[in-house]
């Protein structure tokens, strides 16, 4: 057997001098400190390039979306190389660590264990950042709420309705997510009367078109001229015309508000005919039996 071969003169003389075990503290926390920095310097710099490849470097919301993601996986890396550092810094004192470890190891297991619902929410918010599924400002469905975004955290997201509730969504409780903000298009739908002919009806909705594009507050919210896209439904009482148009994201609540006002002021001057509602009593007789 191969016997190992004595230290360095060097070495044998710092041990003498008990710097030994004090410099390679320092060593270890010289080298946590230089991961830090290298870490902190690597996520900004990886994740700057890959939201820039996905979304563009003019997207507005890929520098918030970048501090969050960096703040979070430079959290996580960060967190690994000081609990390593602190374990070799503490064997290096010459104590034993195995009972910590067991003990941490069992504490670590109930804590992760009732922290699974958080863990699960972080770790669905960190893909929601990643993926851009949706941001402040945006019109969402979560399922639990439906809303204007203001606020996007790690674990929750902000969401605030047409009555003015507010609603605190955890991601880890969406199993969809529907971002009306992000469609280029909308439908443009308007209910007439049975009897109107096509053409009479075609010719009366372009013109409401053509007011919707000369309208200079309606206009710098279309990206193009609505389309006409006929007859999508008929019913007992009434037709229903579809017009689709293309939107600045985000916008589109604001062009149907105004061809709502541009409909009624057609049904008003009678280029519009509005439906009728029929409504009937029907009597069903049930003969009776013979005595």
């Amino acid at each position: 057997m191969r016997s190992m071969s004595p230290p360095p003169g060097w070495v044998q003389h710092l041990d003498k001098l008990h710097l030994l075990t004090p410099l390679r503290i320092l060593l270890v926390v010289v080298v946590a400190v230089i991961a830090t920095l290298l870490i902190r310097g690597l996520v900004s710099r990886l994740l700057r390039k890959a939201l820039v490849r996905v979304v563009g470097i003019d997207d507005p919301r890929s520098e918030a979306r970048r501090k969050a993601l960096t703040s979070s996986l430079h959290a996580a890396m960060v967190g690994v190389v000081w609990t390593l550092a602190v374990i070799t810094v503490v064997s290096q004192l010459g104590i034993n660590i195995g009972a910590f470890i067991a003990v941490a190891t069992v504490v670590g297991g109930a804590i992760g264990f009732g922290a699974q619902v958080l863990v699960r929410d972080v770790i669905a918010g960190f893909f929601v950042l990643a993926d851009d599924q949706y941001g402040p400002g945006d019109t969402v469905d979560l399922g639990h709420a439906v809303g204007v975004v203001e606020r996007v955290t790690l674990r929750t997201a902000r969401v605030r309705d047409g009555e003015g509730n507010v609603w605190h969504v955890s991601h880890g409780n969406v199993a969809r997510v529907g971002n009306m903000s992000k469609s280029p298009s909308g439908p443009l739908d308007v209910d007439v009367a049975r009897t109107m002919s096509i053409p009479s009806l075609t010719a009366a909705v372009s013109g409401l078109v053509a007011e919707l594009v000369a309208d200079t507050n309606t206009a710098v919210l279309l990206t193009s001229v609505p389309i006409i896209v006929g007859v999508i439904d008929v019913r007992d009482d009434r037709i229903v015309f579809r017009v689709t148009a293309h939107v600045q994201p985000a916008n589109i609540d604001e062009v149907r508000r105004a061809w709502r006002i541009l409909t009624l002021g057609a049904f008003a001057d009678g280029r519009l005919a509005a439906p009728e509602p029929h409504s009937g009593v029907v009597h069903v007789h049930q003969p009776t039996e013979p005595q």
